[in-house]
């Protein structure tokens, strides 16, 4: 992995806190992130299935900003997901949602994210998710 640019992938549904996570990375430096609209996106992209196969277009990403409440499948499934799959262990996984609530900060925490934001994302965040 890059220190100096991360691969990142965004797993988000709202189209406008993508655009603000995406600017608040571009400001950091951080190249343009990937990005999925939903959970049955993202376990596609991360196994490099179907449009996403191509692994020179849709890298493994170093860096998974992870929504927690999103169509097809929830930020929960995914990482449960990720869990049962040895493959995905460099992966670092930091969620980004809405939710504030201290049930949601453990169940992400027992199933292996390392990082966890309140939406929307700040400048000062950036730090805390290449350290996760």
């Amino acid at each position: 992995m890059n220190l100096f640019s991360p691969t990142v992938l965004i797993a988000e549904d709202n189209e406008d806190d993508l655009f603000l996570s995406a600017r608040v990375l571009a400001k950091a430096g951080l190249p343009i992130p990937h990005h999925v609209g939903d959970g049955r996106q993202a376990v596609a992209y991360l196994a490099g299935e179907g449009v996403f196969a191509d692994r020179e277009a849709h890298p493994l990403p170093d860096i998974l900003l992870l929504d927690l409440k999103m169509p097809g499948l929830t930020g929960h499934e995914v990482l449960e997901w990720m869990r049962r799959d040895g493959r995905f262990e460099g992966v670092r996984v930091c969620v980004l949602t809405s939710s504030d609530e201290p049930r949601d900060r453990k169940r992400v925490a027992l199933a292996g994210a390392r990082g966890y934001l309140v939406k929307p994302l700040r400048p000062g965040d950036v730090a805390e998710i290449l350290a996760a």
